[in-house]
């Protein structure tokens, strides 16, 4: 018996995804951007995905963006948050996936925002106290992210907590 414990990373695909994708890829594999017939039909499945999503999550068809990977995400939603929202101040743990972890190293590195890593103890729980007491010291625009499930650890973050305190304060939870 065969027992997979890594969905946080990557979770099997349902039988129904499967075999749209195999539909899809197989009858539909035109290029999204192009304007000719096999192009168009691409950017018309792609854009009726989006509006299922959006529907589902009770969200704007303009909020859905598709990416490759939860790398490239991640990295488009902190370096956007930056440029696009100000953030001066980014706050997250040492526990955090590698992907935030680099792209807050390079953002701090080239001077475009300062970065505070929280203390972490034994079993990867953030510094709740620490958290407050590092919000309170600045009124900068600031962003906090921290994992919710580990992936390597296995730690869950009390995230209403931290997402209530953030809030609160005036942060960007993510």
């Amino acid at each position: 018996m065969r027992i997979y414990f890594d969905n946080a990373s990557t979770t099997p695909l349902h039988p129904d995804v499967l075999e749209t994708m195999r539909s899809v890829l197989a009858e539909d594999s035109g290029n999204p951007s192009s304007i000719h017939q096999h192009g168009r039909k691409a950017r018309s499945i792609i854009e009726q995905a989006r509006k299922s999503v959006a529907s589902i999550i009770q969200a704007s068809i303009s909020e859905i963006f598709f990416t490759s990977c939860a790398t490239e995400a991640n990295n488009m939603i902190i370096k956007n948050c930056v440029q696009d929202l100000g953030i001066k101040r980014i706050i997250s743990t040492p526990t955090e996936h590698h992907c935030i972890l680099h792209s807050l190293d390079y953002l701090s590195k080239k001077g475009r925002c300062e970065v505070i890593i929280l203390d972490v103890d034994a079993f990867g729980l953030v510094n709740i106290n620490q958290l407050e007491t590092v919000l309170q010291a600045s009124s900068v625009p600031t962003l906090v992210t921290i994992m919710h499930g580990n992936n390597e650890i296995g730690t869950m973050a009390p995230i209403r907590i931290i997402g209530g305190i953030s809030g609160n304060m005036g942060a960007f939870p993510l």
